[in-house]
């Protein structure tokens, strides 16, 4: 019987430990969407009705909702951006409007609730000229605080030397930028073109824009910029070692001395949205350390019954230490953005 109370007695005190840490940390969430009605408009003219282009049904939003989810979860603070699609169809003046918009709209949610919202502001690539016009409007007029990028648009991956315009930009303004994968510029005429890509294709997606921004000596030119890899890294944690290891016939296909790709990953950060514990938790601290660590819900494309428990796992997982949960919770973003 003792036993069996000691027991009882030790569950308890855990259970009120992460009951505790939850309600004592304020939490700050990087990886936050907004589903603006210009976009939303934008979406139903060029999709199914009612759905995004990338299949899934597009998820119900309104600010008031929003806020509860943040009161509910703990969250002192949304930085909200554009998921997917990326608003072009093969459309730039179209994409333009589109996009100041879906800006405009953001920063009224902002001006509203100053404390509850930061905006990452959504650029109209593939019109070079125009993004960067954008990337100073949503600066010095949204007050953005940074900068959403798609993995491509209209086909064209970020690290292509087309796109050097704009990340001249972005470095000139030390821009925090935070990648959101889209759907594959091509996809391979296989079955599973049937599943949405959020399944695997999104995880690909964005490792091959990393790499190609490594690759391309993007990285390595504009150095002022901040990346946020979202989505626990995508793919990067289980190929980093791989990517080492194949390091000189990547130099090789190159023609040139390329960064040390494991030390270049370490230098990211990287967003916990998505699935993260164990897995990919485990090969990130084995990349980089938890200094480089954001949570990230996804709200409102993942639902709260995805959500809390990836957060619980998150809050109670001992690959992390007590200090290092509160650096990804709450400082980490903080010091980002400082």
């Amino acid at each position: 019987m003792r036993i069996k109370h000691f027991a009882l007695a030790v569950i308890s005190l855990l259970c009120f430990q992460t009951y505790s840490f939850a309600k004592e940390t304020e939490i700050y969430d990087i990886h936050q969407h907004y589903v603006p009605e210009s976009y939303k408009q934008a979406l139903l003219k060029h999709g199914t009705k009612g759905t995004e282009s990338d299949g899934l049904p597009l998820p119900k939003w309104s600010v008031e909702e929003q806020l509860k989810f943040m009161d509910k979860f703990n969250i002192k603070t949304a930085y909200i951006s554009l998921a997917t699609p990326h608003p072009y169809w093969n459309d730039e003046e179209e994409t333009i409007n589109i996009v100041r918009e879906i800006n405009n709209e953001g920063a009224e949610t902002v001006k509203k609730y100053p404390e509850r919202f930061k905006l990452l502001a959504t650029l109209p690539l593939p019109n070079v000229e125009n993004s960067i016009k954008e990337i100073d409007y949503a600066y010095d007029t949204l007050n953005a605080v940074g900068i959403k990028l798609p993995t491509n648009a209209g086909g064209i991956y970020l690290g292509e030397k087309v796109f050097e315009p704009v990340f001249e930009k972005l470095n000139e303004r030390k821009a925090v930028i935070v990648l959101h994968p889209v759907s594959q510029a091509a996809v391979p005429n296989t079955n599973f073109k049937q599943y949405p890509p959020a399944v695997v294709q999104y995880l690909q997606e964005t490792t091959t824009a990393v790499m190609n921004l490594i690759l391309s000596g993007t990285l390595e030119k504009y150095t002022n910029i901040k990346i946020v890899i979202p989505h626990g890294g995508s793919l990067l944690p289980a190929l980093a070692d791989r990517l080492e290891a194949m390091q000189g016939l990547l130099e090789l296909k190159a023609g040139r001395k390329l960064p040390q790709i494991k030390e270049t990953l370490s230098k990211f950060y990287y967003d916990l949205a998505g699935f993260p514990v164990p897995n990919q938790l485990y090969g990130l601290l084995n990349m980089t350390d938890a200094d480089h660590l954001l949570y990230g819900s996804d709200y409102p494309y993942a639902f709260e019954n995805y959500i809390q428990p990836q957060k619980e796992k998150l809050e109670k997982t001992k690959l992390l230490t007590k200090k290092q949960k509160k650096k990804i919770f709450k400082q980490n973003i903080k010091l980002l953005f400082k």
